[in-house]
């Protein structure tokens, strides 16, 4: 168990995607897992769905709260931020995962609200949570920053061809990671960013067995997977990528797969 003791703040955690696989994976590093949902969902069903994670990474070997927090709202994130700290202390490692809705339509189809939205789960979001975690990292001198983007952020004709405020909203990201990844590597502190193409989603039984490591299954999938995501973050979270900042990790698809 390699994050025995280190503090993991996980935003959009509580669904069957990426953020829940990869709060399962480095929960079976021994880490302290802050569990989040609600920025997009809110209720009874996937506070059920986020008591049942937190279950499973206890039974991995690590420590779980969950935490329901809009994180495009500056409230929220300070919120989010001080229960984290109060429950294990101060945030060592932060996956920004949680985003925005993906509607594909043409830009002159984009209501000005929902444009709003998405930048803000994609942007603003990000913004707050770098903004609250940094201090403490730069002065303990050790911090992973990890924003989960998308295949081919950066490439203008995603945007085009796309969903425009959703790719637009990904690049950003994926800009922070190259640009802040170099600003902080001197404090001890690295941030990147993980690009994934489309990802097959796995249910939660699936997605525990693999975090299990029990993953004869999920190594015959012929797909890219939320676990193949979770690997690339924990090793992005680890001693072994000390070094490692700035850089983006791409996980592409079948160009052909994707949604028009």
């Amino acid at each position: 168990m390699k994050l025995i003791g280190k503090t993991v703040l996980i935003t959009g955690s509580c669904s069957e995607g990426m953020g829940r696989s990869t709060a399962l994976r480095l929960g079976r590093e021994g880490a302290n897992i802050i569990l989040n949902y609600g920025t997009h969902r809110t209720g009874v069903e996937v506070q059920e769905e986020a008591g049942r994670v937190a279950a499973a990474i206890r039974e991995l070997g690590g420590q779980a709260i969950v935490v329901e927090a809009n994180t495009t709202s500056e409230q929220d994130v300070v919120a989010l931020v001080r229960a984290a700290q109060n429950s294990f202390g101060p945030i060592d490692i932060l996956v920004n995962n949680a985003g925005g809705d993906w509607t594909v339509r043409d830009l002159t189809e984009i209501d000005f609200d929902h444009w709003r939205k998405v930048l803000a789960a994609e942007v603003d979001a990000t913004f707050l949570l770098l903004r609250s975690v940094l201090p403490d990292m730069r002065q303990r001198r050790w911090g992973r920053i990890i924003h989960i983007s998308m295949d081919g952020a950066l490439r203008l004709q995603t945007m085009a061809q796309r969903a425009p405020d959703y790719c637009l909203g990904k690049a950003v990201r994926s800009w922070m990671a190259t640009a802040w990844g170099l600003q902080e590597f001197d404090s001890g502190i690295t941030v990147n960013c993980v690009e994934p193409g489309l990802t097959e989603h796995m249910t939660f039984e699936a997605a525990l067995e693999a975090a299990r490591g029990d993953d004869a299954a999920w190594r015959q999938r012929a797909n890219v997977t939320c676990h193949d995501i979770a690997e690339a973050v924990a090793y992005l979270c680890s001693e072994e990528a000390r070094f490692v900042s700035g850089s983006i990790i791409r996980i592409p698809t079948d160009q052909k797969v994707l949604p028009r």
